[in-house]
């Protein structure tokens, strides 16, 4: 709506502004629920895989006395190279995708 020396102006762009502000809380809280998500995912990928990888091999079987060591060693392993692949992923991710 125009009006005279533009007045009518500046209260579309008020009530703009405050729609704007009003649809900002909903979509940070959109934002936060996902990245609240995508953490719990990766954190159960990571338990997934770090069991697959480590305590069935370690244990195989029913032999639960030598097995220590080298679910400590498999999983400091694993989480070394998980680490790098993340770091590189993300790396990747903040360079554009490529």
């Amino acid at each position: 709506m125009s009006s005279f020396l533009g007045f009518g102006k500046s209260n579309e762009s008020a009530s703009a502004g405050a729609a704007a502000a009003a649809v900002n809380p909903v979509a940070e809280q959109i934002k936060q629920s996902i990245v609240t998500e995508l953490s719990t995912a990766y954190a159960t990928t990571l338990i997934n895989s770090l069991t697959e990888n480590c305590f069935d091999k370690c244990y195989q079987g029913r032999n639960f006395t030598s097995g220590d060591q080298c679910v400590e060693d498999c999983s400091a392993k694993f989480m070394r190279s998980w680490n790098l692949v993340s770091r590189s992923y993300i790396g990747r991710i903040n360079e554009g995708g490529n």
